[in-house]
Parts: structure tokens; sequence; C-alpha cells
């Protein structure tokens, strides 16, 4: 509000209404100009820094796909992002990924036959690369069949994200360590 004080009896009046929207859209300019200030590398960010990992994300659902790559690249990562198995396997021989990332049920090649083929390339060529799998599954059954497939962890739909990036971060240092 503001105050006419040229008049002996002050009199209140209401903002304009442009003003008021000058103010509001000043406002929203500001949270957003502040929201991207924050990166990876600033101590204010919440979810884990992924500089330095390149990413293979295999799920057929492009919605699911973009979601994720999107993700882990605001994080930080390098992400090559596949819709089929089959594609994936085809380019592990010019390109060697720091984490798998990968939808256990999809067409064709599915992520289970996915990752046996993996686990019996060389390390050279992938072999021993950490892998998480993605599944709706029933969690009991999709923890085993994904452990014994050769996957390092599972995660399950819904996928909360910033539980899966802190466990791509949790896996790739404890395979740099070891």
């Amino acid at each position: 509000m503001f105050l006419v004080a040229d008049r002996p009896n002050f009199r209140r009046l209401k903002k304009p209404e442009s003003l008021k929207v000058q103010a509001r859209d000043e406002r929203r300019r500001q949270r957003r100009t502040r929201a991207h200030e924050v990166s990876p590398e600033s101590p204010r960010f919440p979810w884990p820094n992924l500089s330095g990992i390149h990413a293979f994300v295999i799920d057929d659902n492009e919605d699911t796909r973009r979601m994720l790559a999107q993700t882990l690249a605001h994080c930080g990562a390098v992400v090559t992002a596949y819709e089929t198995a089959d594609a994936c396997i085809a380019q592990l021989g010019e390109c060697v990924p720091t984490v798998f990332v990968c939808d256990l049920s999809m067409p064709n090649l599915d992520g289970l036959q996915f990752m046996r083929r993996v686990r019996a390339l060389t390390p050279e060529r992938g072999g021993r690369v950490p892998a998480i799998a993605i599944t709706a599954y029933y969690e009991d059954f999709a923890a085993a069949q994904a452990l014994e497939a050769g996957f390092d962890a599972y995660v399950m739909k819904p996928i909360r994200l910033e539980h899966l990036c802190r466990l791509i971060r949790e896996l790739t240092e404890r395979r740099v360590a070891s």
C-alpha cells in the first residue's frame, strides 16, 4: 500500500495491479536465478556429485530413460542412453562406462540376460562395471534374480532419484577402492 502524504488526512491507496505483477515477476526471476546457481560442486547441492562418472542407462520406456538421463546429467555424470540392451552391448567395444543402470523388463534381451552377457565379457570390455537393476517386480523375486544375474544393486519403481544417485556414487567409489 502507498500512503499519500500531500493531504492533511493520509489516505491509503492500493498498489496498482501492474506494480504487483512486476514485483511478483521479479521475485520469481530471483528464485529461478538462485536455483540455477546451484551446481554439483556447490555445498548447498543436496544430491551427490557424479562428475567423472559415465553412466549407461538402458530402458525401453522413453520417459523413464529421459528422466534418468537428465537426473544423472544434472548431478554431473556423462550419460549414454539406450532403448535396447542389444544396442548397448554393440557399443561396449567402443566405450566402457563407469556404471550400468538397467531396467529388468525389456523386450527381446531383458535386463537379466543383458547382465549375464556383460559379466561374461573381459574387464577391459566392461565385465566388472558396477550395475544397478531397476524393476517394478516383487522385491524379493527381483533382488534374488538381479543379484544372481550379476547386478550389484537394485532399485524398485517408483524410483527415488536421489537414492539412485547416491547408490551410483557409492558403487563407483567402492569399485575404485578395490
